[in-house]
């Protein structure tokens, strides 16, 4: 049977409610919020169909990086991620592989990652997923399948999405469970290649949080500074 899934942020309020009528806390200052919420930005998903995907760039390890997700040494899901360049103009052939270094400056990036359940705790389904380090050169496009997230997680199901302090976050707020087996791919864009395979991931359940290995852009650089990133992965 499938769980519900939730995330820890929707419930707060729930929580939140239950103790209300006991005590009305004090409003808190800007010095007193929490830093994990101060600098939060929610914003608005887009489809992954609606993007229009080219080539896939390839690297040492291929055109896709893959990761497992383990929890106490069990294994509960997969990620496997690539990017990809925009898709080729109308009368243009379609090449095999993308290369950065051929690309024009203009040229906006997609990062997909397709996560798999591969264990049937329903402690152990991620709730959130997220990366760990600034989205270099994010350029303002983060979504996911939504038709597949449908098929996964029931016609009702929510995911946010939020930008924090750099960080791109998605969350299951609402939804049917995420079954063995079962599949969500989340994706966002960005004016730069990828630099190389990093730790640059994580995904939380109720069970814990684990690193995941994916392609990511190197950390921008400051105004003045010229260079172009790589594209080895």
């Amino acid at each position: 049977m499938k769980a519900f899934v939730f995330s820890l942020a929707a419930a707060a309020p729930l929580l939140l409610g239950a103790c209300s009528s006991e005590q009305e806390p004090a409003p808190k200052t800007r010095a007193e919020r929490s830093p994990a919420t101060m600098g939060q930005r929610t914003l608005v998903a887009a489809g992954l169909s609606a993007q229009s995907l080219g080539p896939k760039i390839v690297g040492p390890q291929g055109p896709e990086v893959s990761s497992e997700i383990s929890f106490e040494g069990q294994p509960v899901a997969r990620m496997v991620s690539y990017v990809a360049c925009p898709a080729p103009a109308e009368g243009e052939a379609a090449a095999e592989e993308c290369v950065p270094a051929d690309m024009p400056a203009s040229t906006i990036y997609t990062y997909v990652h397709r996560i798999t359940s591969t264990g049937a705790d329903t402690e152990a389904q991620p709730f959130a997923f997220r990366t760990t380090r600034p989205a270099s050169g994010f350029a303002k496009v983060i979504g996911y399948d939504r038709l597949q997230a449908e098929s996964t997680l029931g016609h009702d199901y929510t995911i946010g999405v939020a930008e924090d302090a750099g960080l791109l976050i998605w969350r299951i707020e609402a939804g049917d469970g995420w079954g063995e087996g079962e599949e969500l791919t989340f994706f966002w864009q960005s004016t730069m290649p990828p630099a190389g395979p990093g730790e640059a991931f994580e995904v939380q359940s109720y069970t814990g949080t684990a690193d995941l290995t994916g392609p990511f852009p190197a950390p921008e650089k400051p105004a003045g500074e010229a260079g172009t990133g790589s594209a080895s992965r």
